[in-house]
């Protein structure tokens, strides 16, 4: 679960991570869904230091989320595997994708940028990246649109149209 909250991989890009991905302190791997690409999108992201103590808890011989045999696990079975272990742990909504998912979300809250959201979960288009963005912190981000307008020049000139602008009305209130 750590592997996952921390780097955003898709099942598929998450069964091949290992240490082989490690490099000067970051992990590093090309997206799969986009491999059509000639080069891949690169993703390349520090390792909090939460997911260094879970990793470092357990020891690897090839990747992060071997089976109990040391085998590399397939997509299907971490998907598998995961779902068994959510509802032994009495989370029936969590899911591999919805791991994906809430980095992306917390990315958001935090005031993250859809690039920034991009950066950290490989996807190649706004459109996603702005989905998280625009779902979640509109409360934030309206108060923060307010306070821009407070004690400016625009407020104060808000209600205070030249005359010009002001519709004249034959009958009075």
């Amino acid at each position: 679960m750590t592997l996952m909250l921390y780097k955003g991989a898709a099942k598929v890009d998450a069964v091949k991570l290992g240490p082989a991905n490690v490099k000067d302190g970051r992990i590093e791997y090309r997206r799969k869904k986009t491999s059509k690409n000639p080069s891949g999108v690169l993703i390349s992201l520090p390792i909090h230091p939460a997911l260094a103590a879970a990793l470092a808890a357990r020891p690897v011989t090839f990747t992060y989320l071997e089976t109990g045999h040391n085998k590399a696990r397939s997509r299907k079975g971490l998907g598998t595997s995961m779902r068994k272990w959510c509802d032994k742990a009495g989370l029936p909504l969590c899911s591999l994708h919805g791991l994906r998912k809430a980095i992306c979300r917390r990315i958001a809250e935090a005031g993250g940028t859809p690039y920034e959201i991009m950066a950290v979960s490989g996807h190649v288009t706004l459109a996603m990246a702005q989905k998280y963005c625009e779902t979640f912190g509109r409360r934030d981000m309206a108060d923060s649109a307010f306070s821009r307008l407070t004690g400016t020049k625009a407020e104060q000139n808000l209600t205070n149209h030249p005359e010009r602008f002001v519709k004249k009305s034959p009958n009075t209130l």
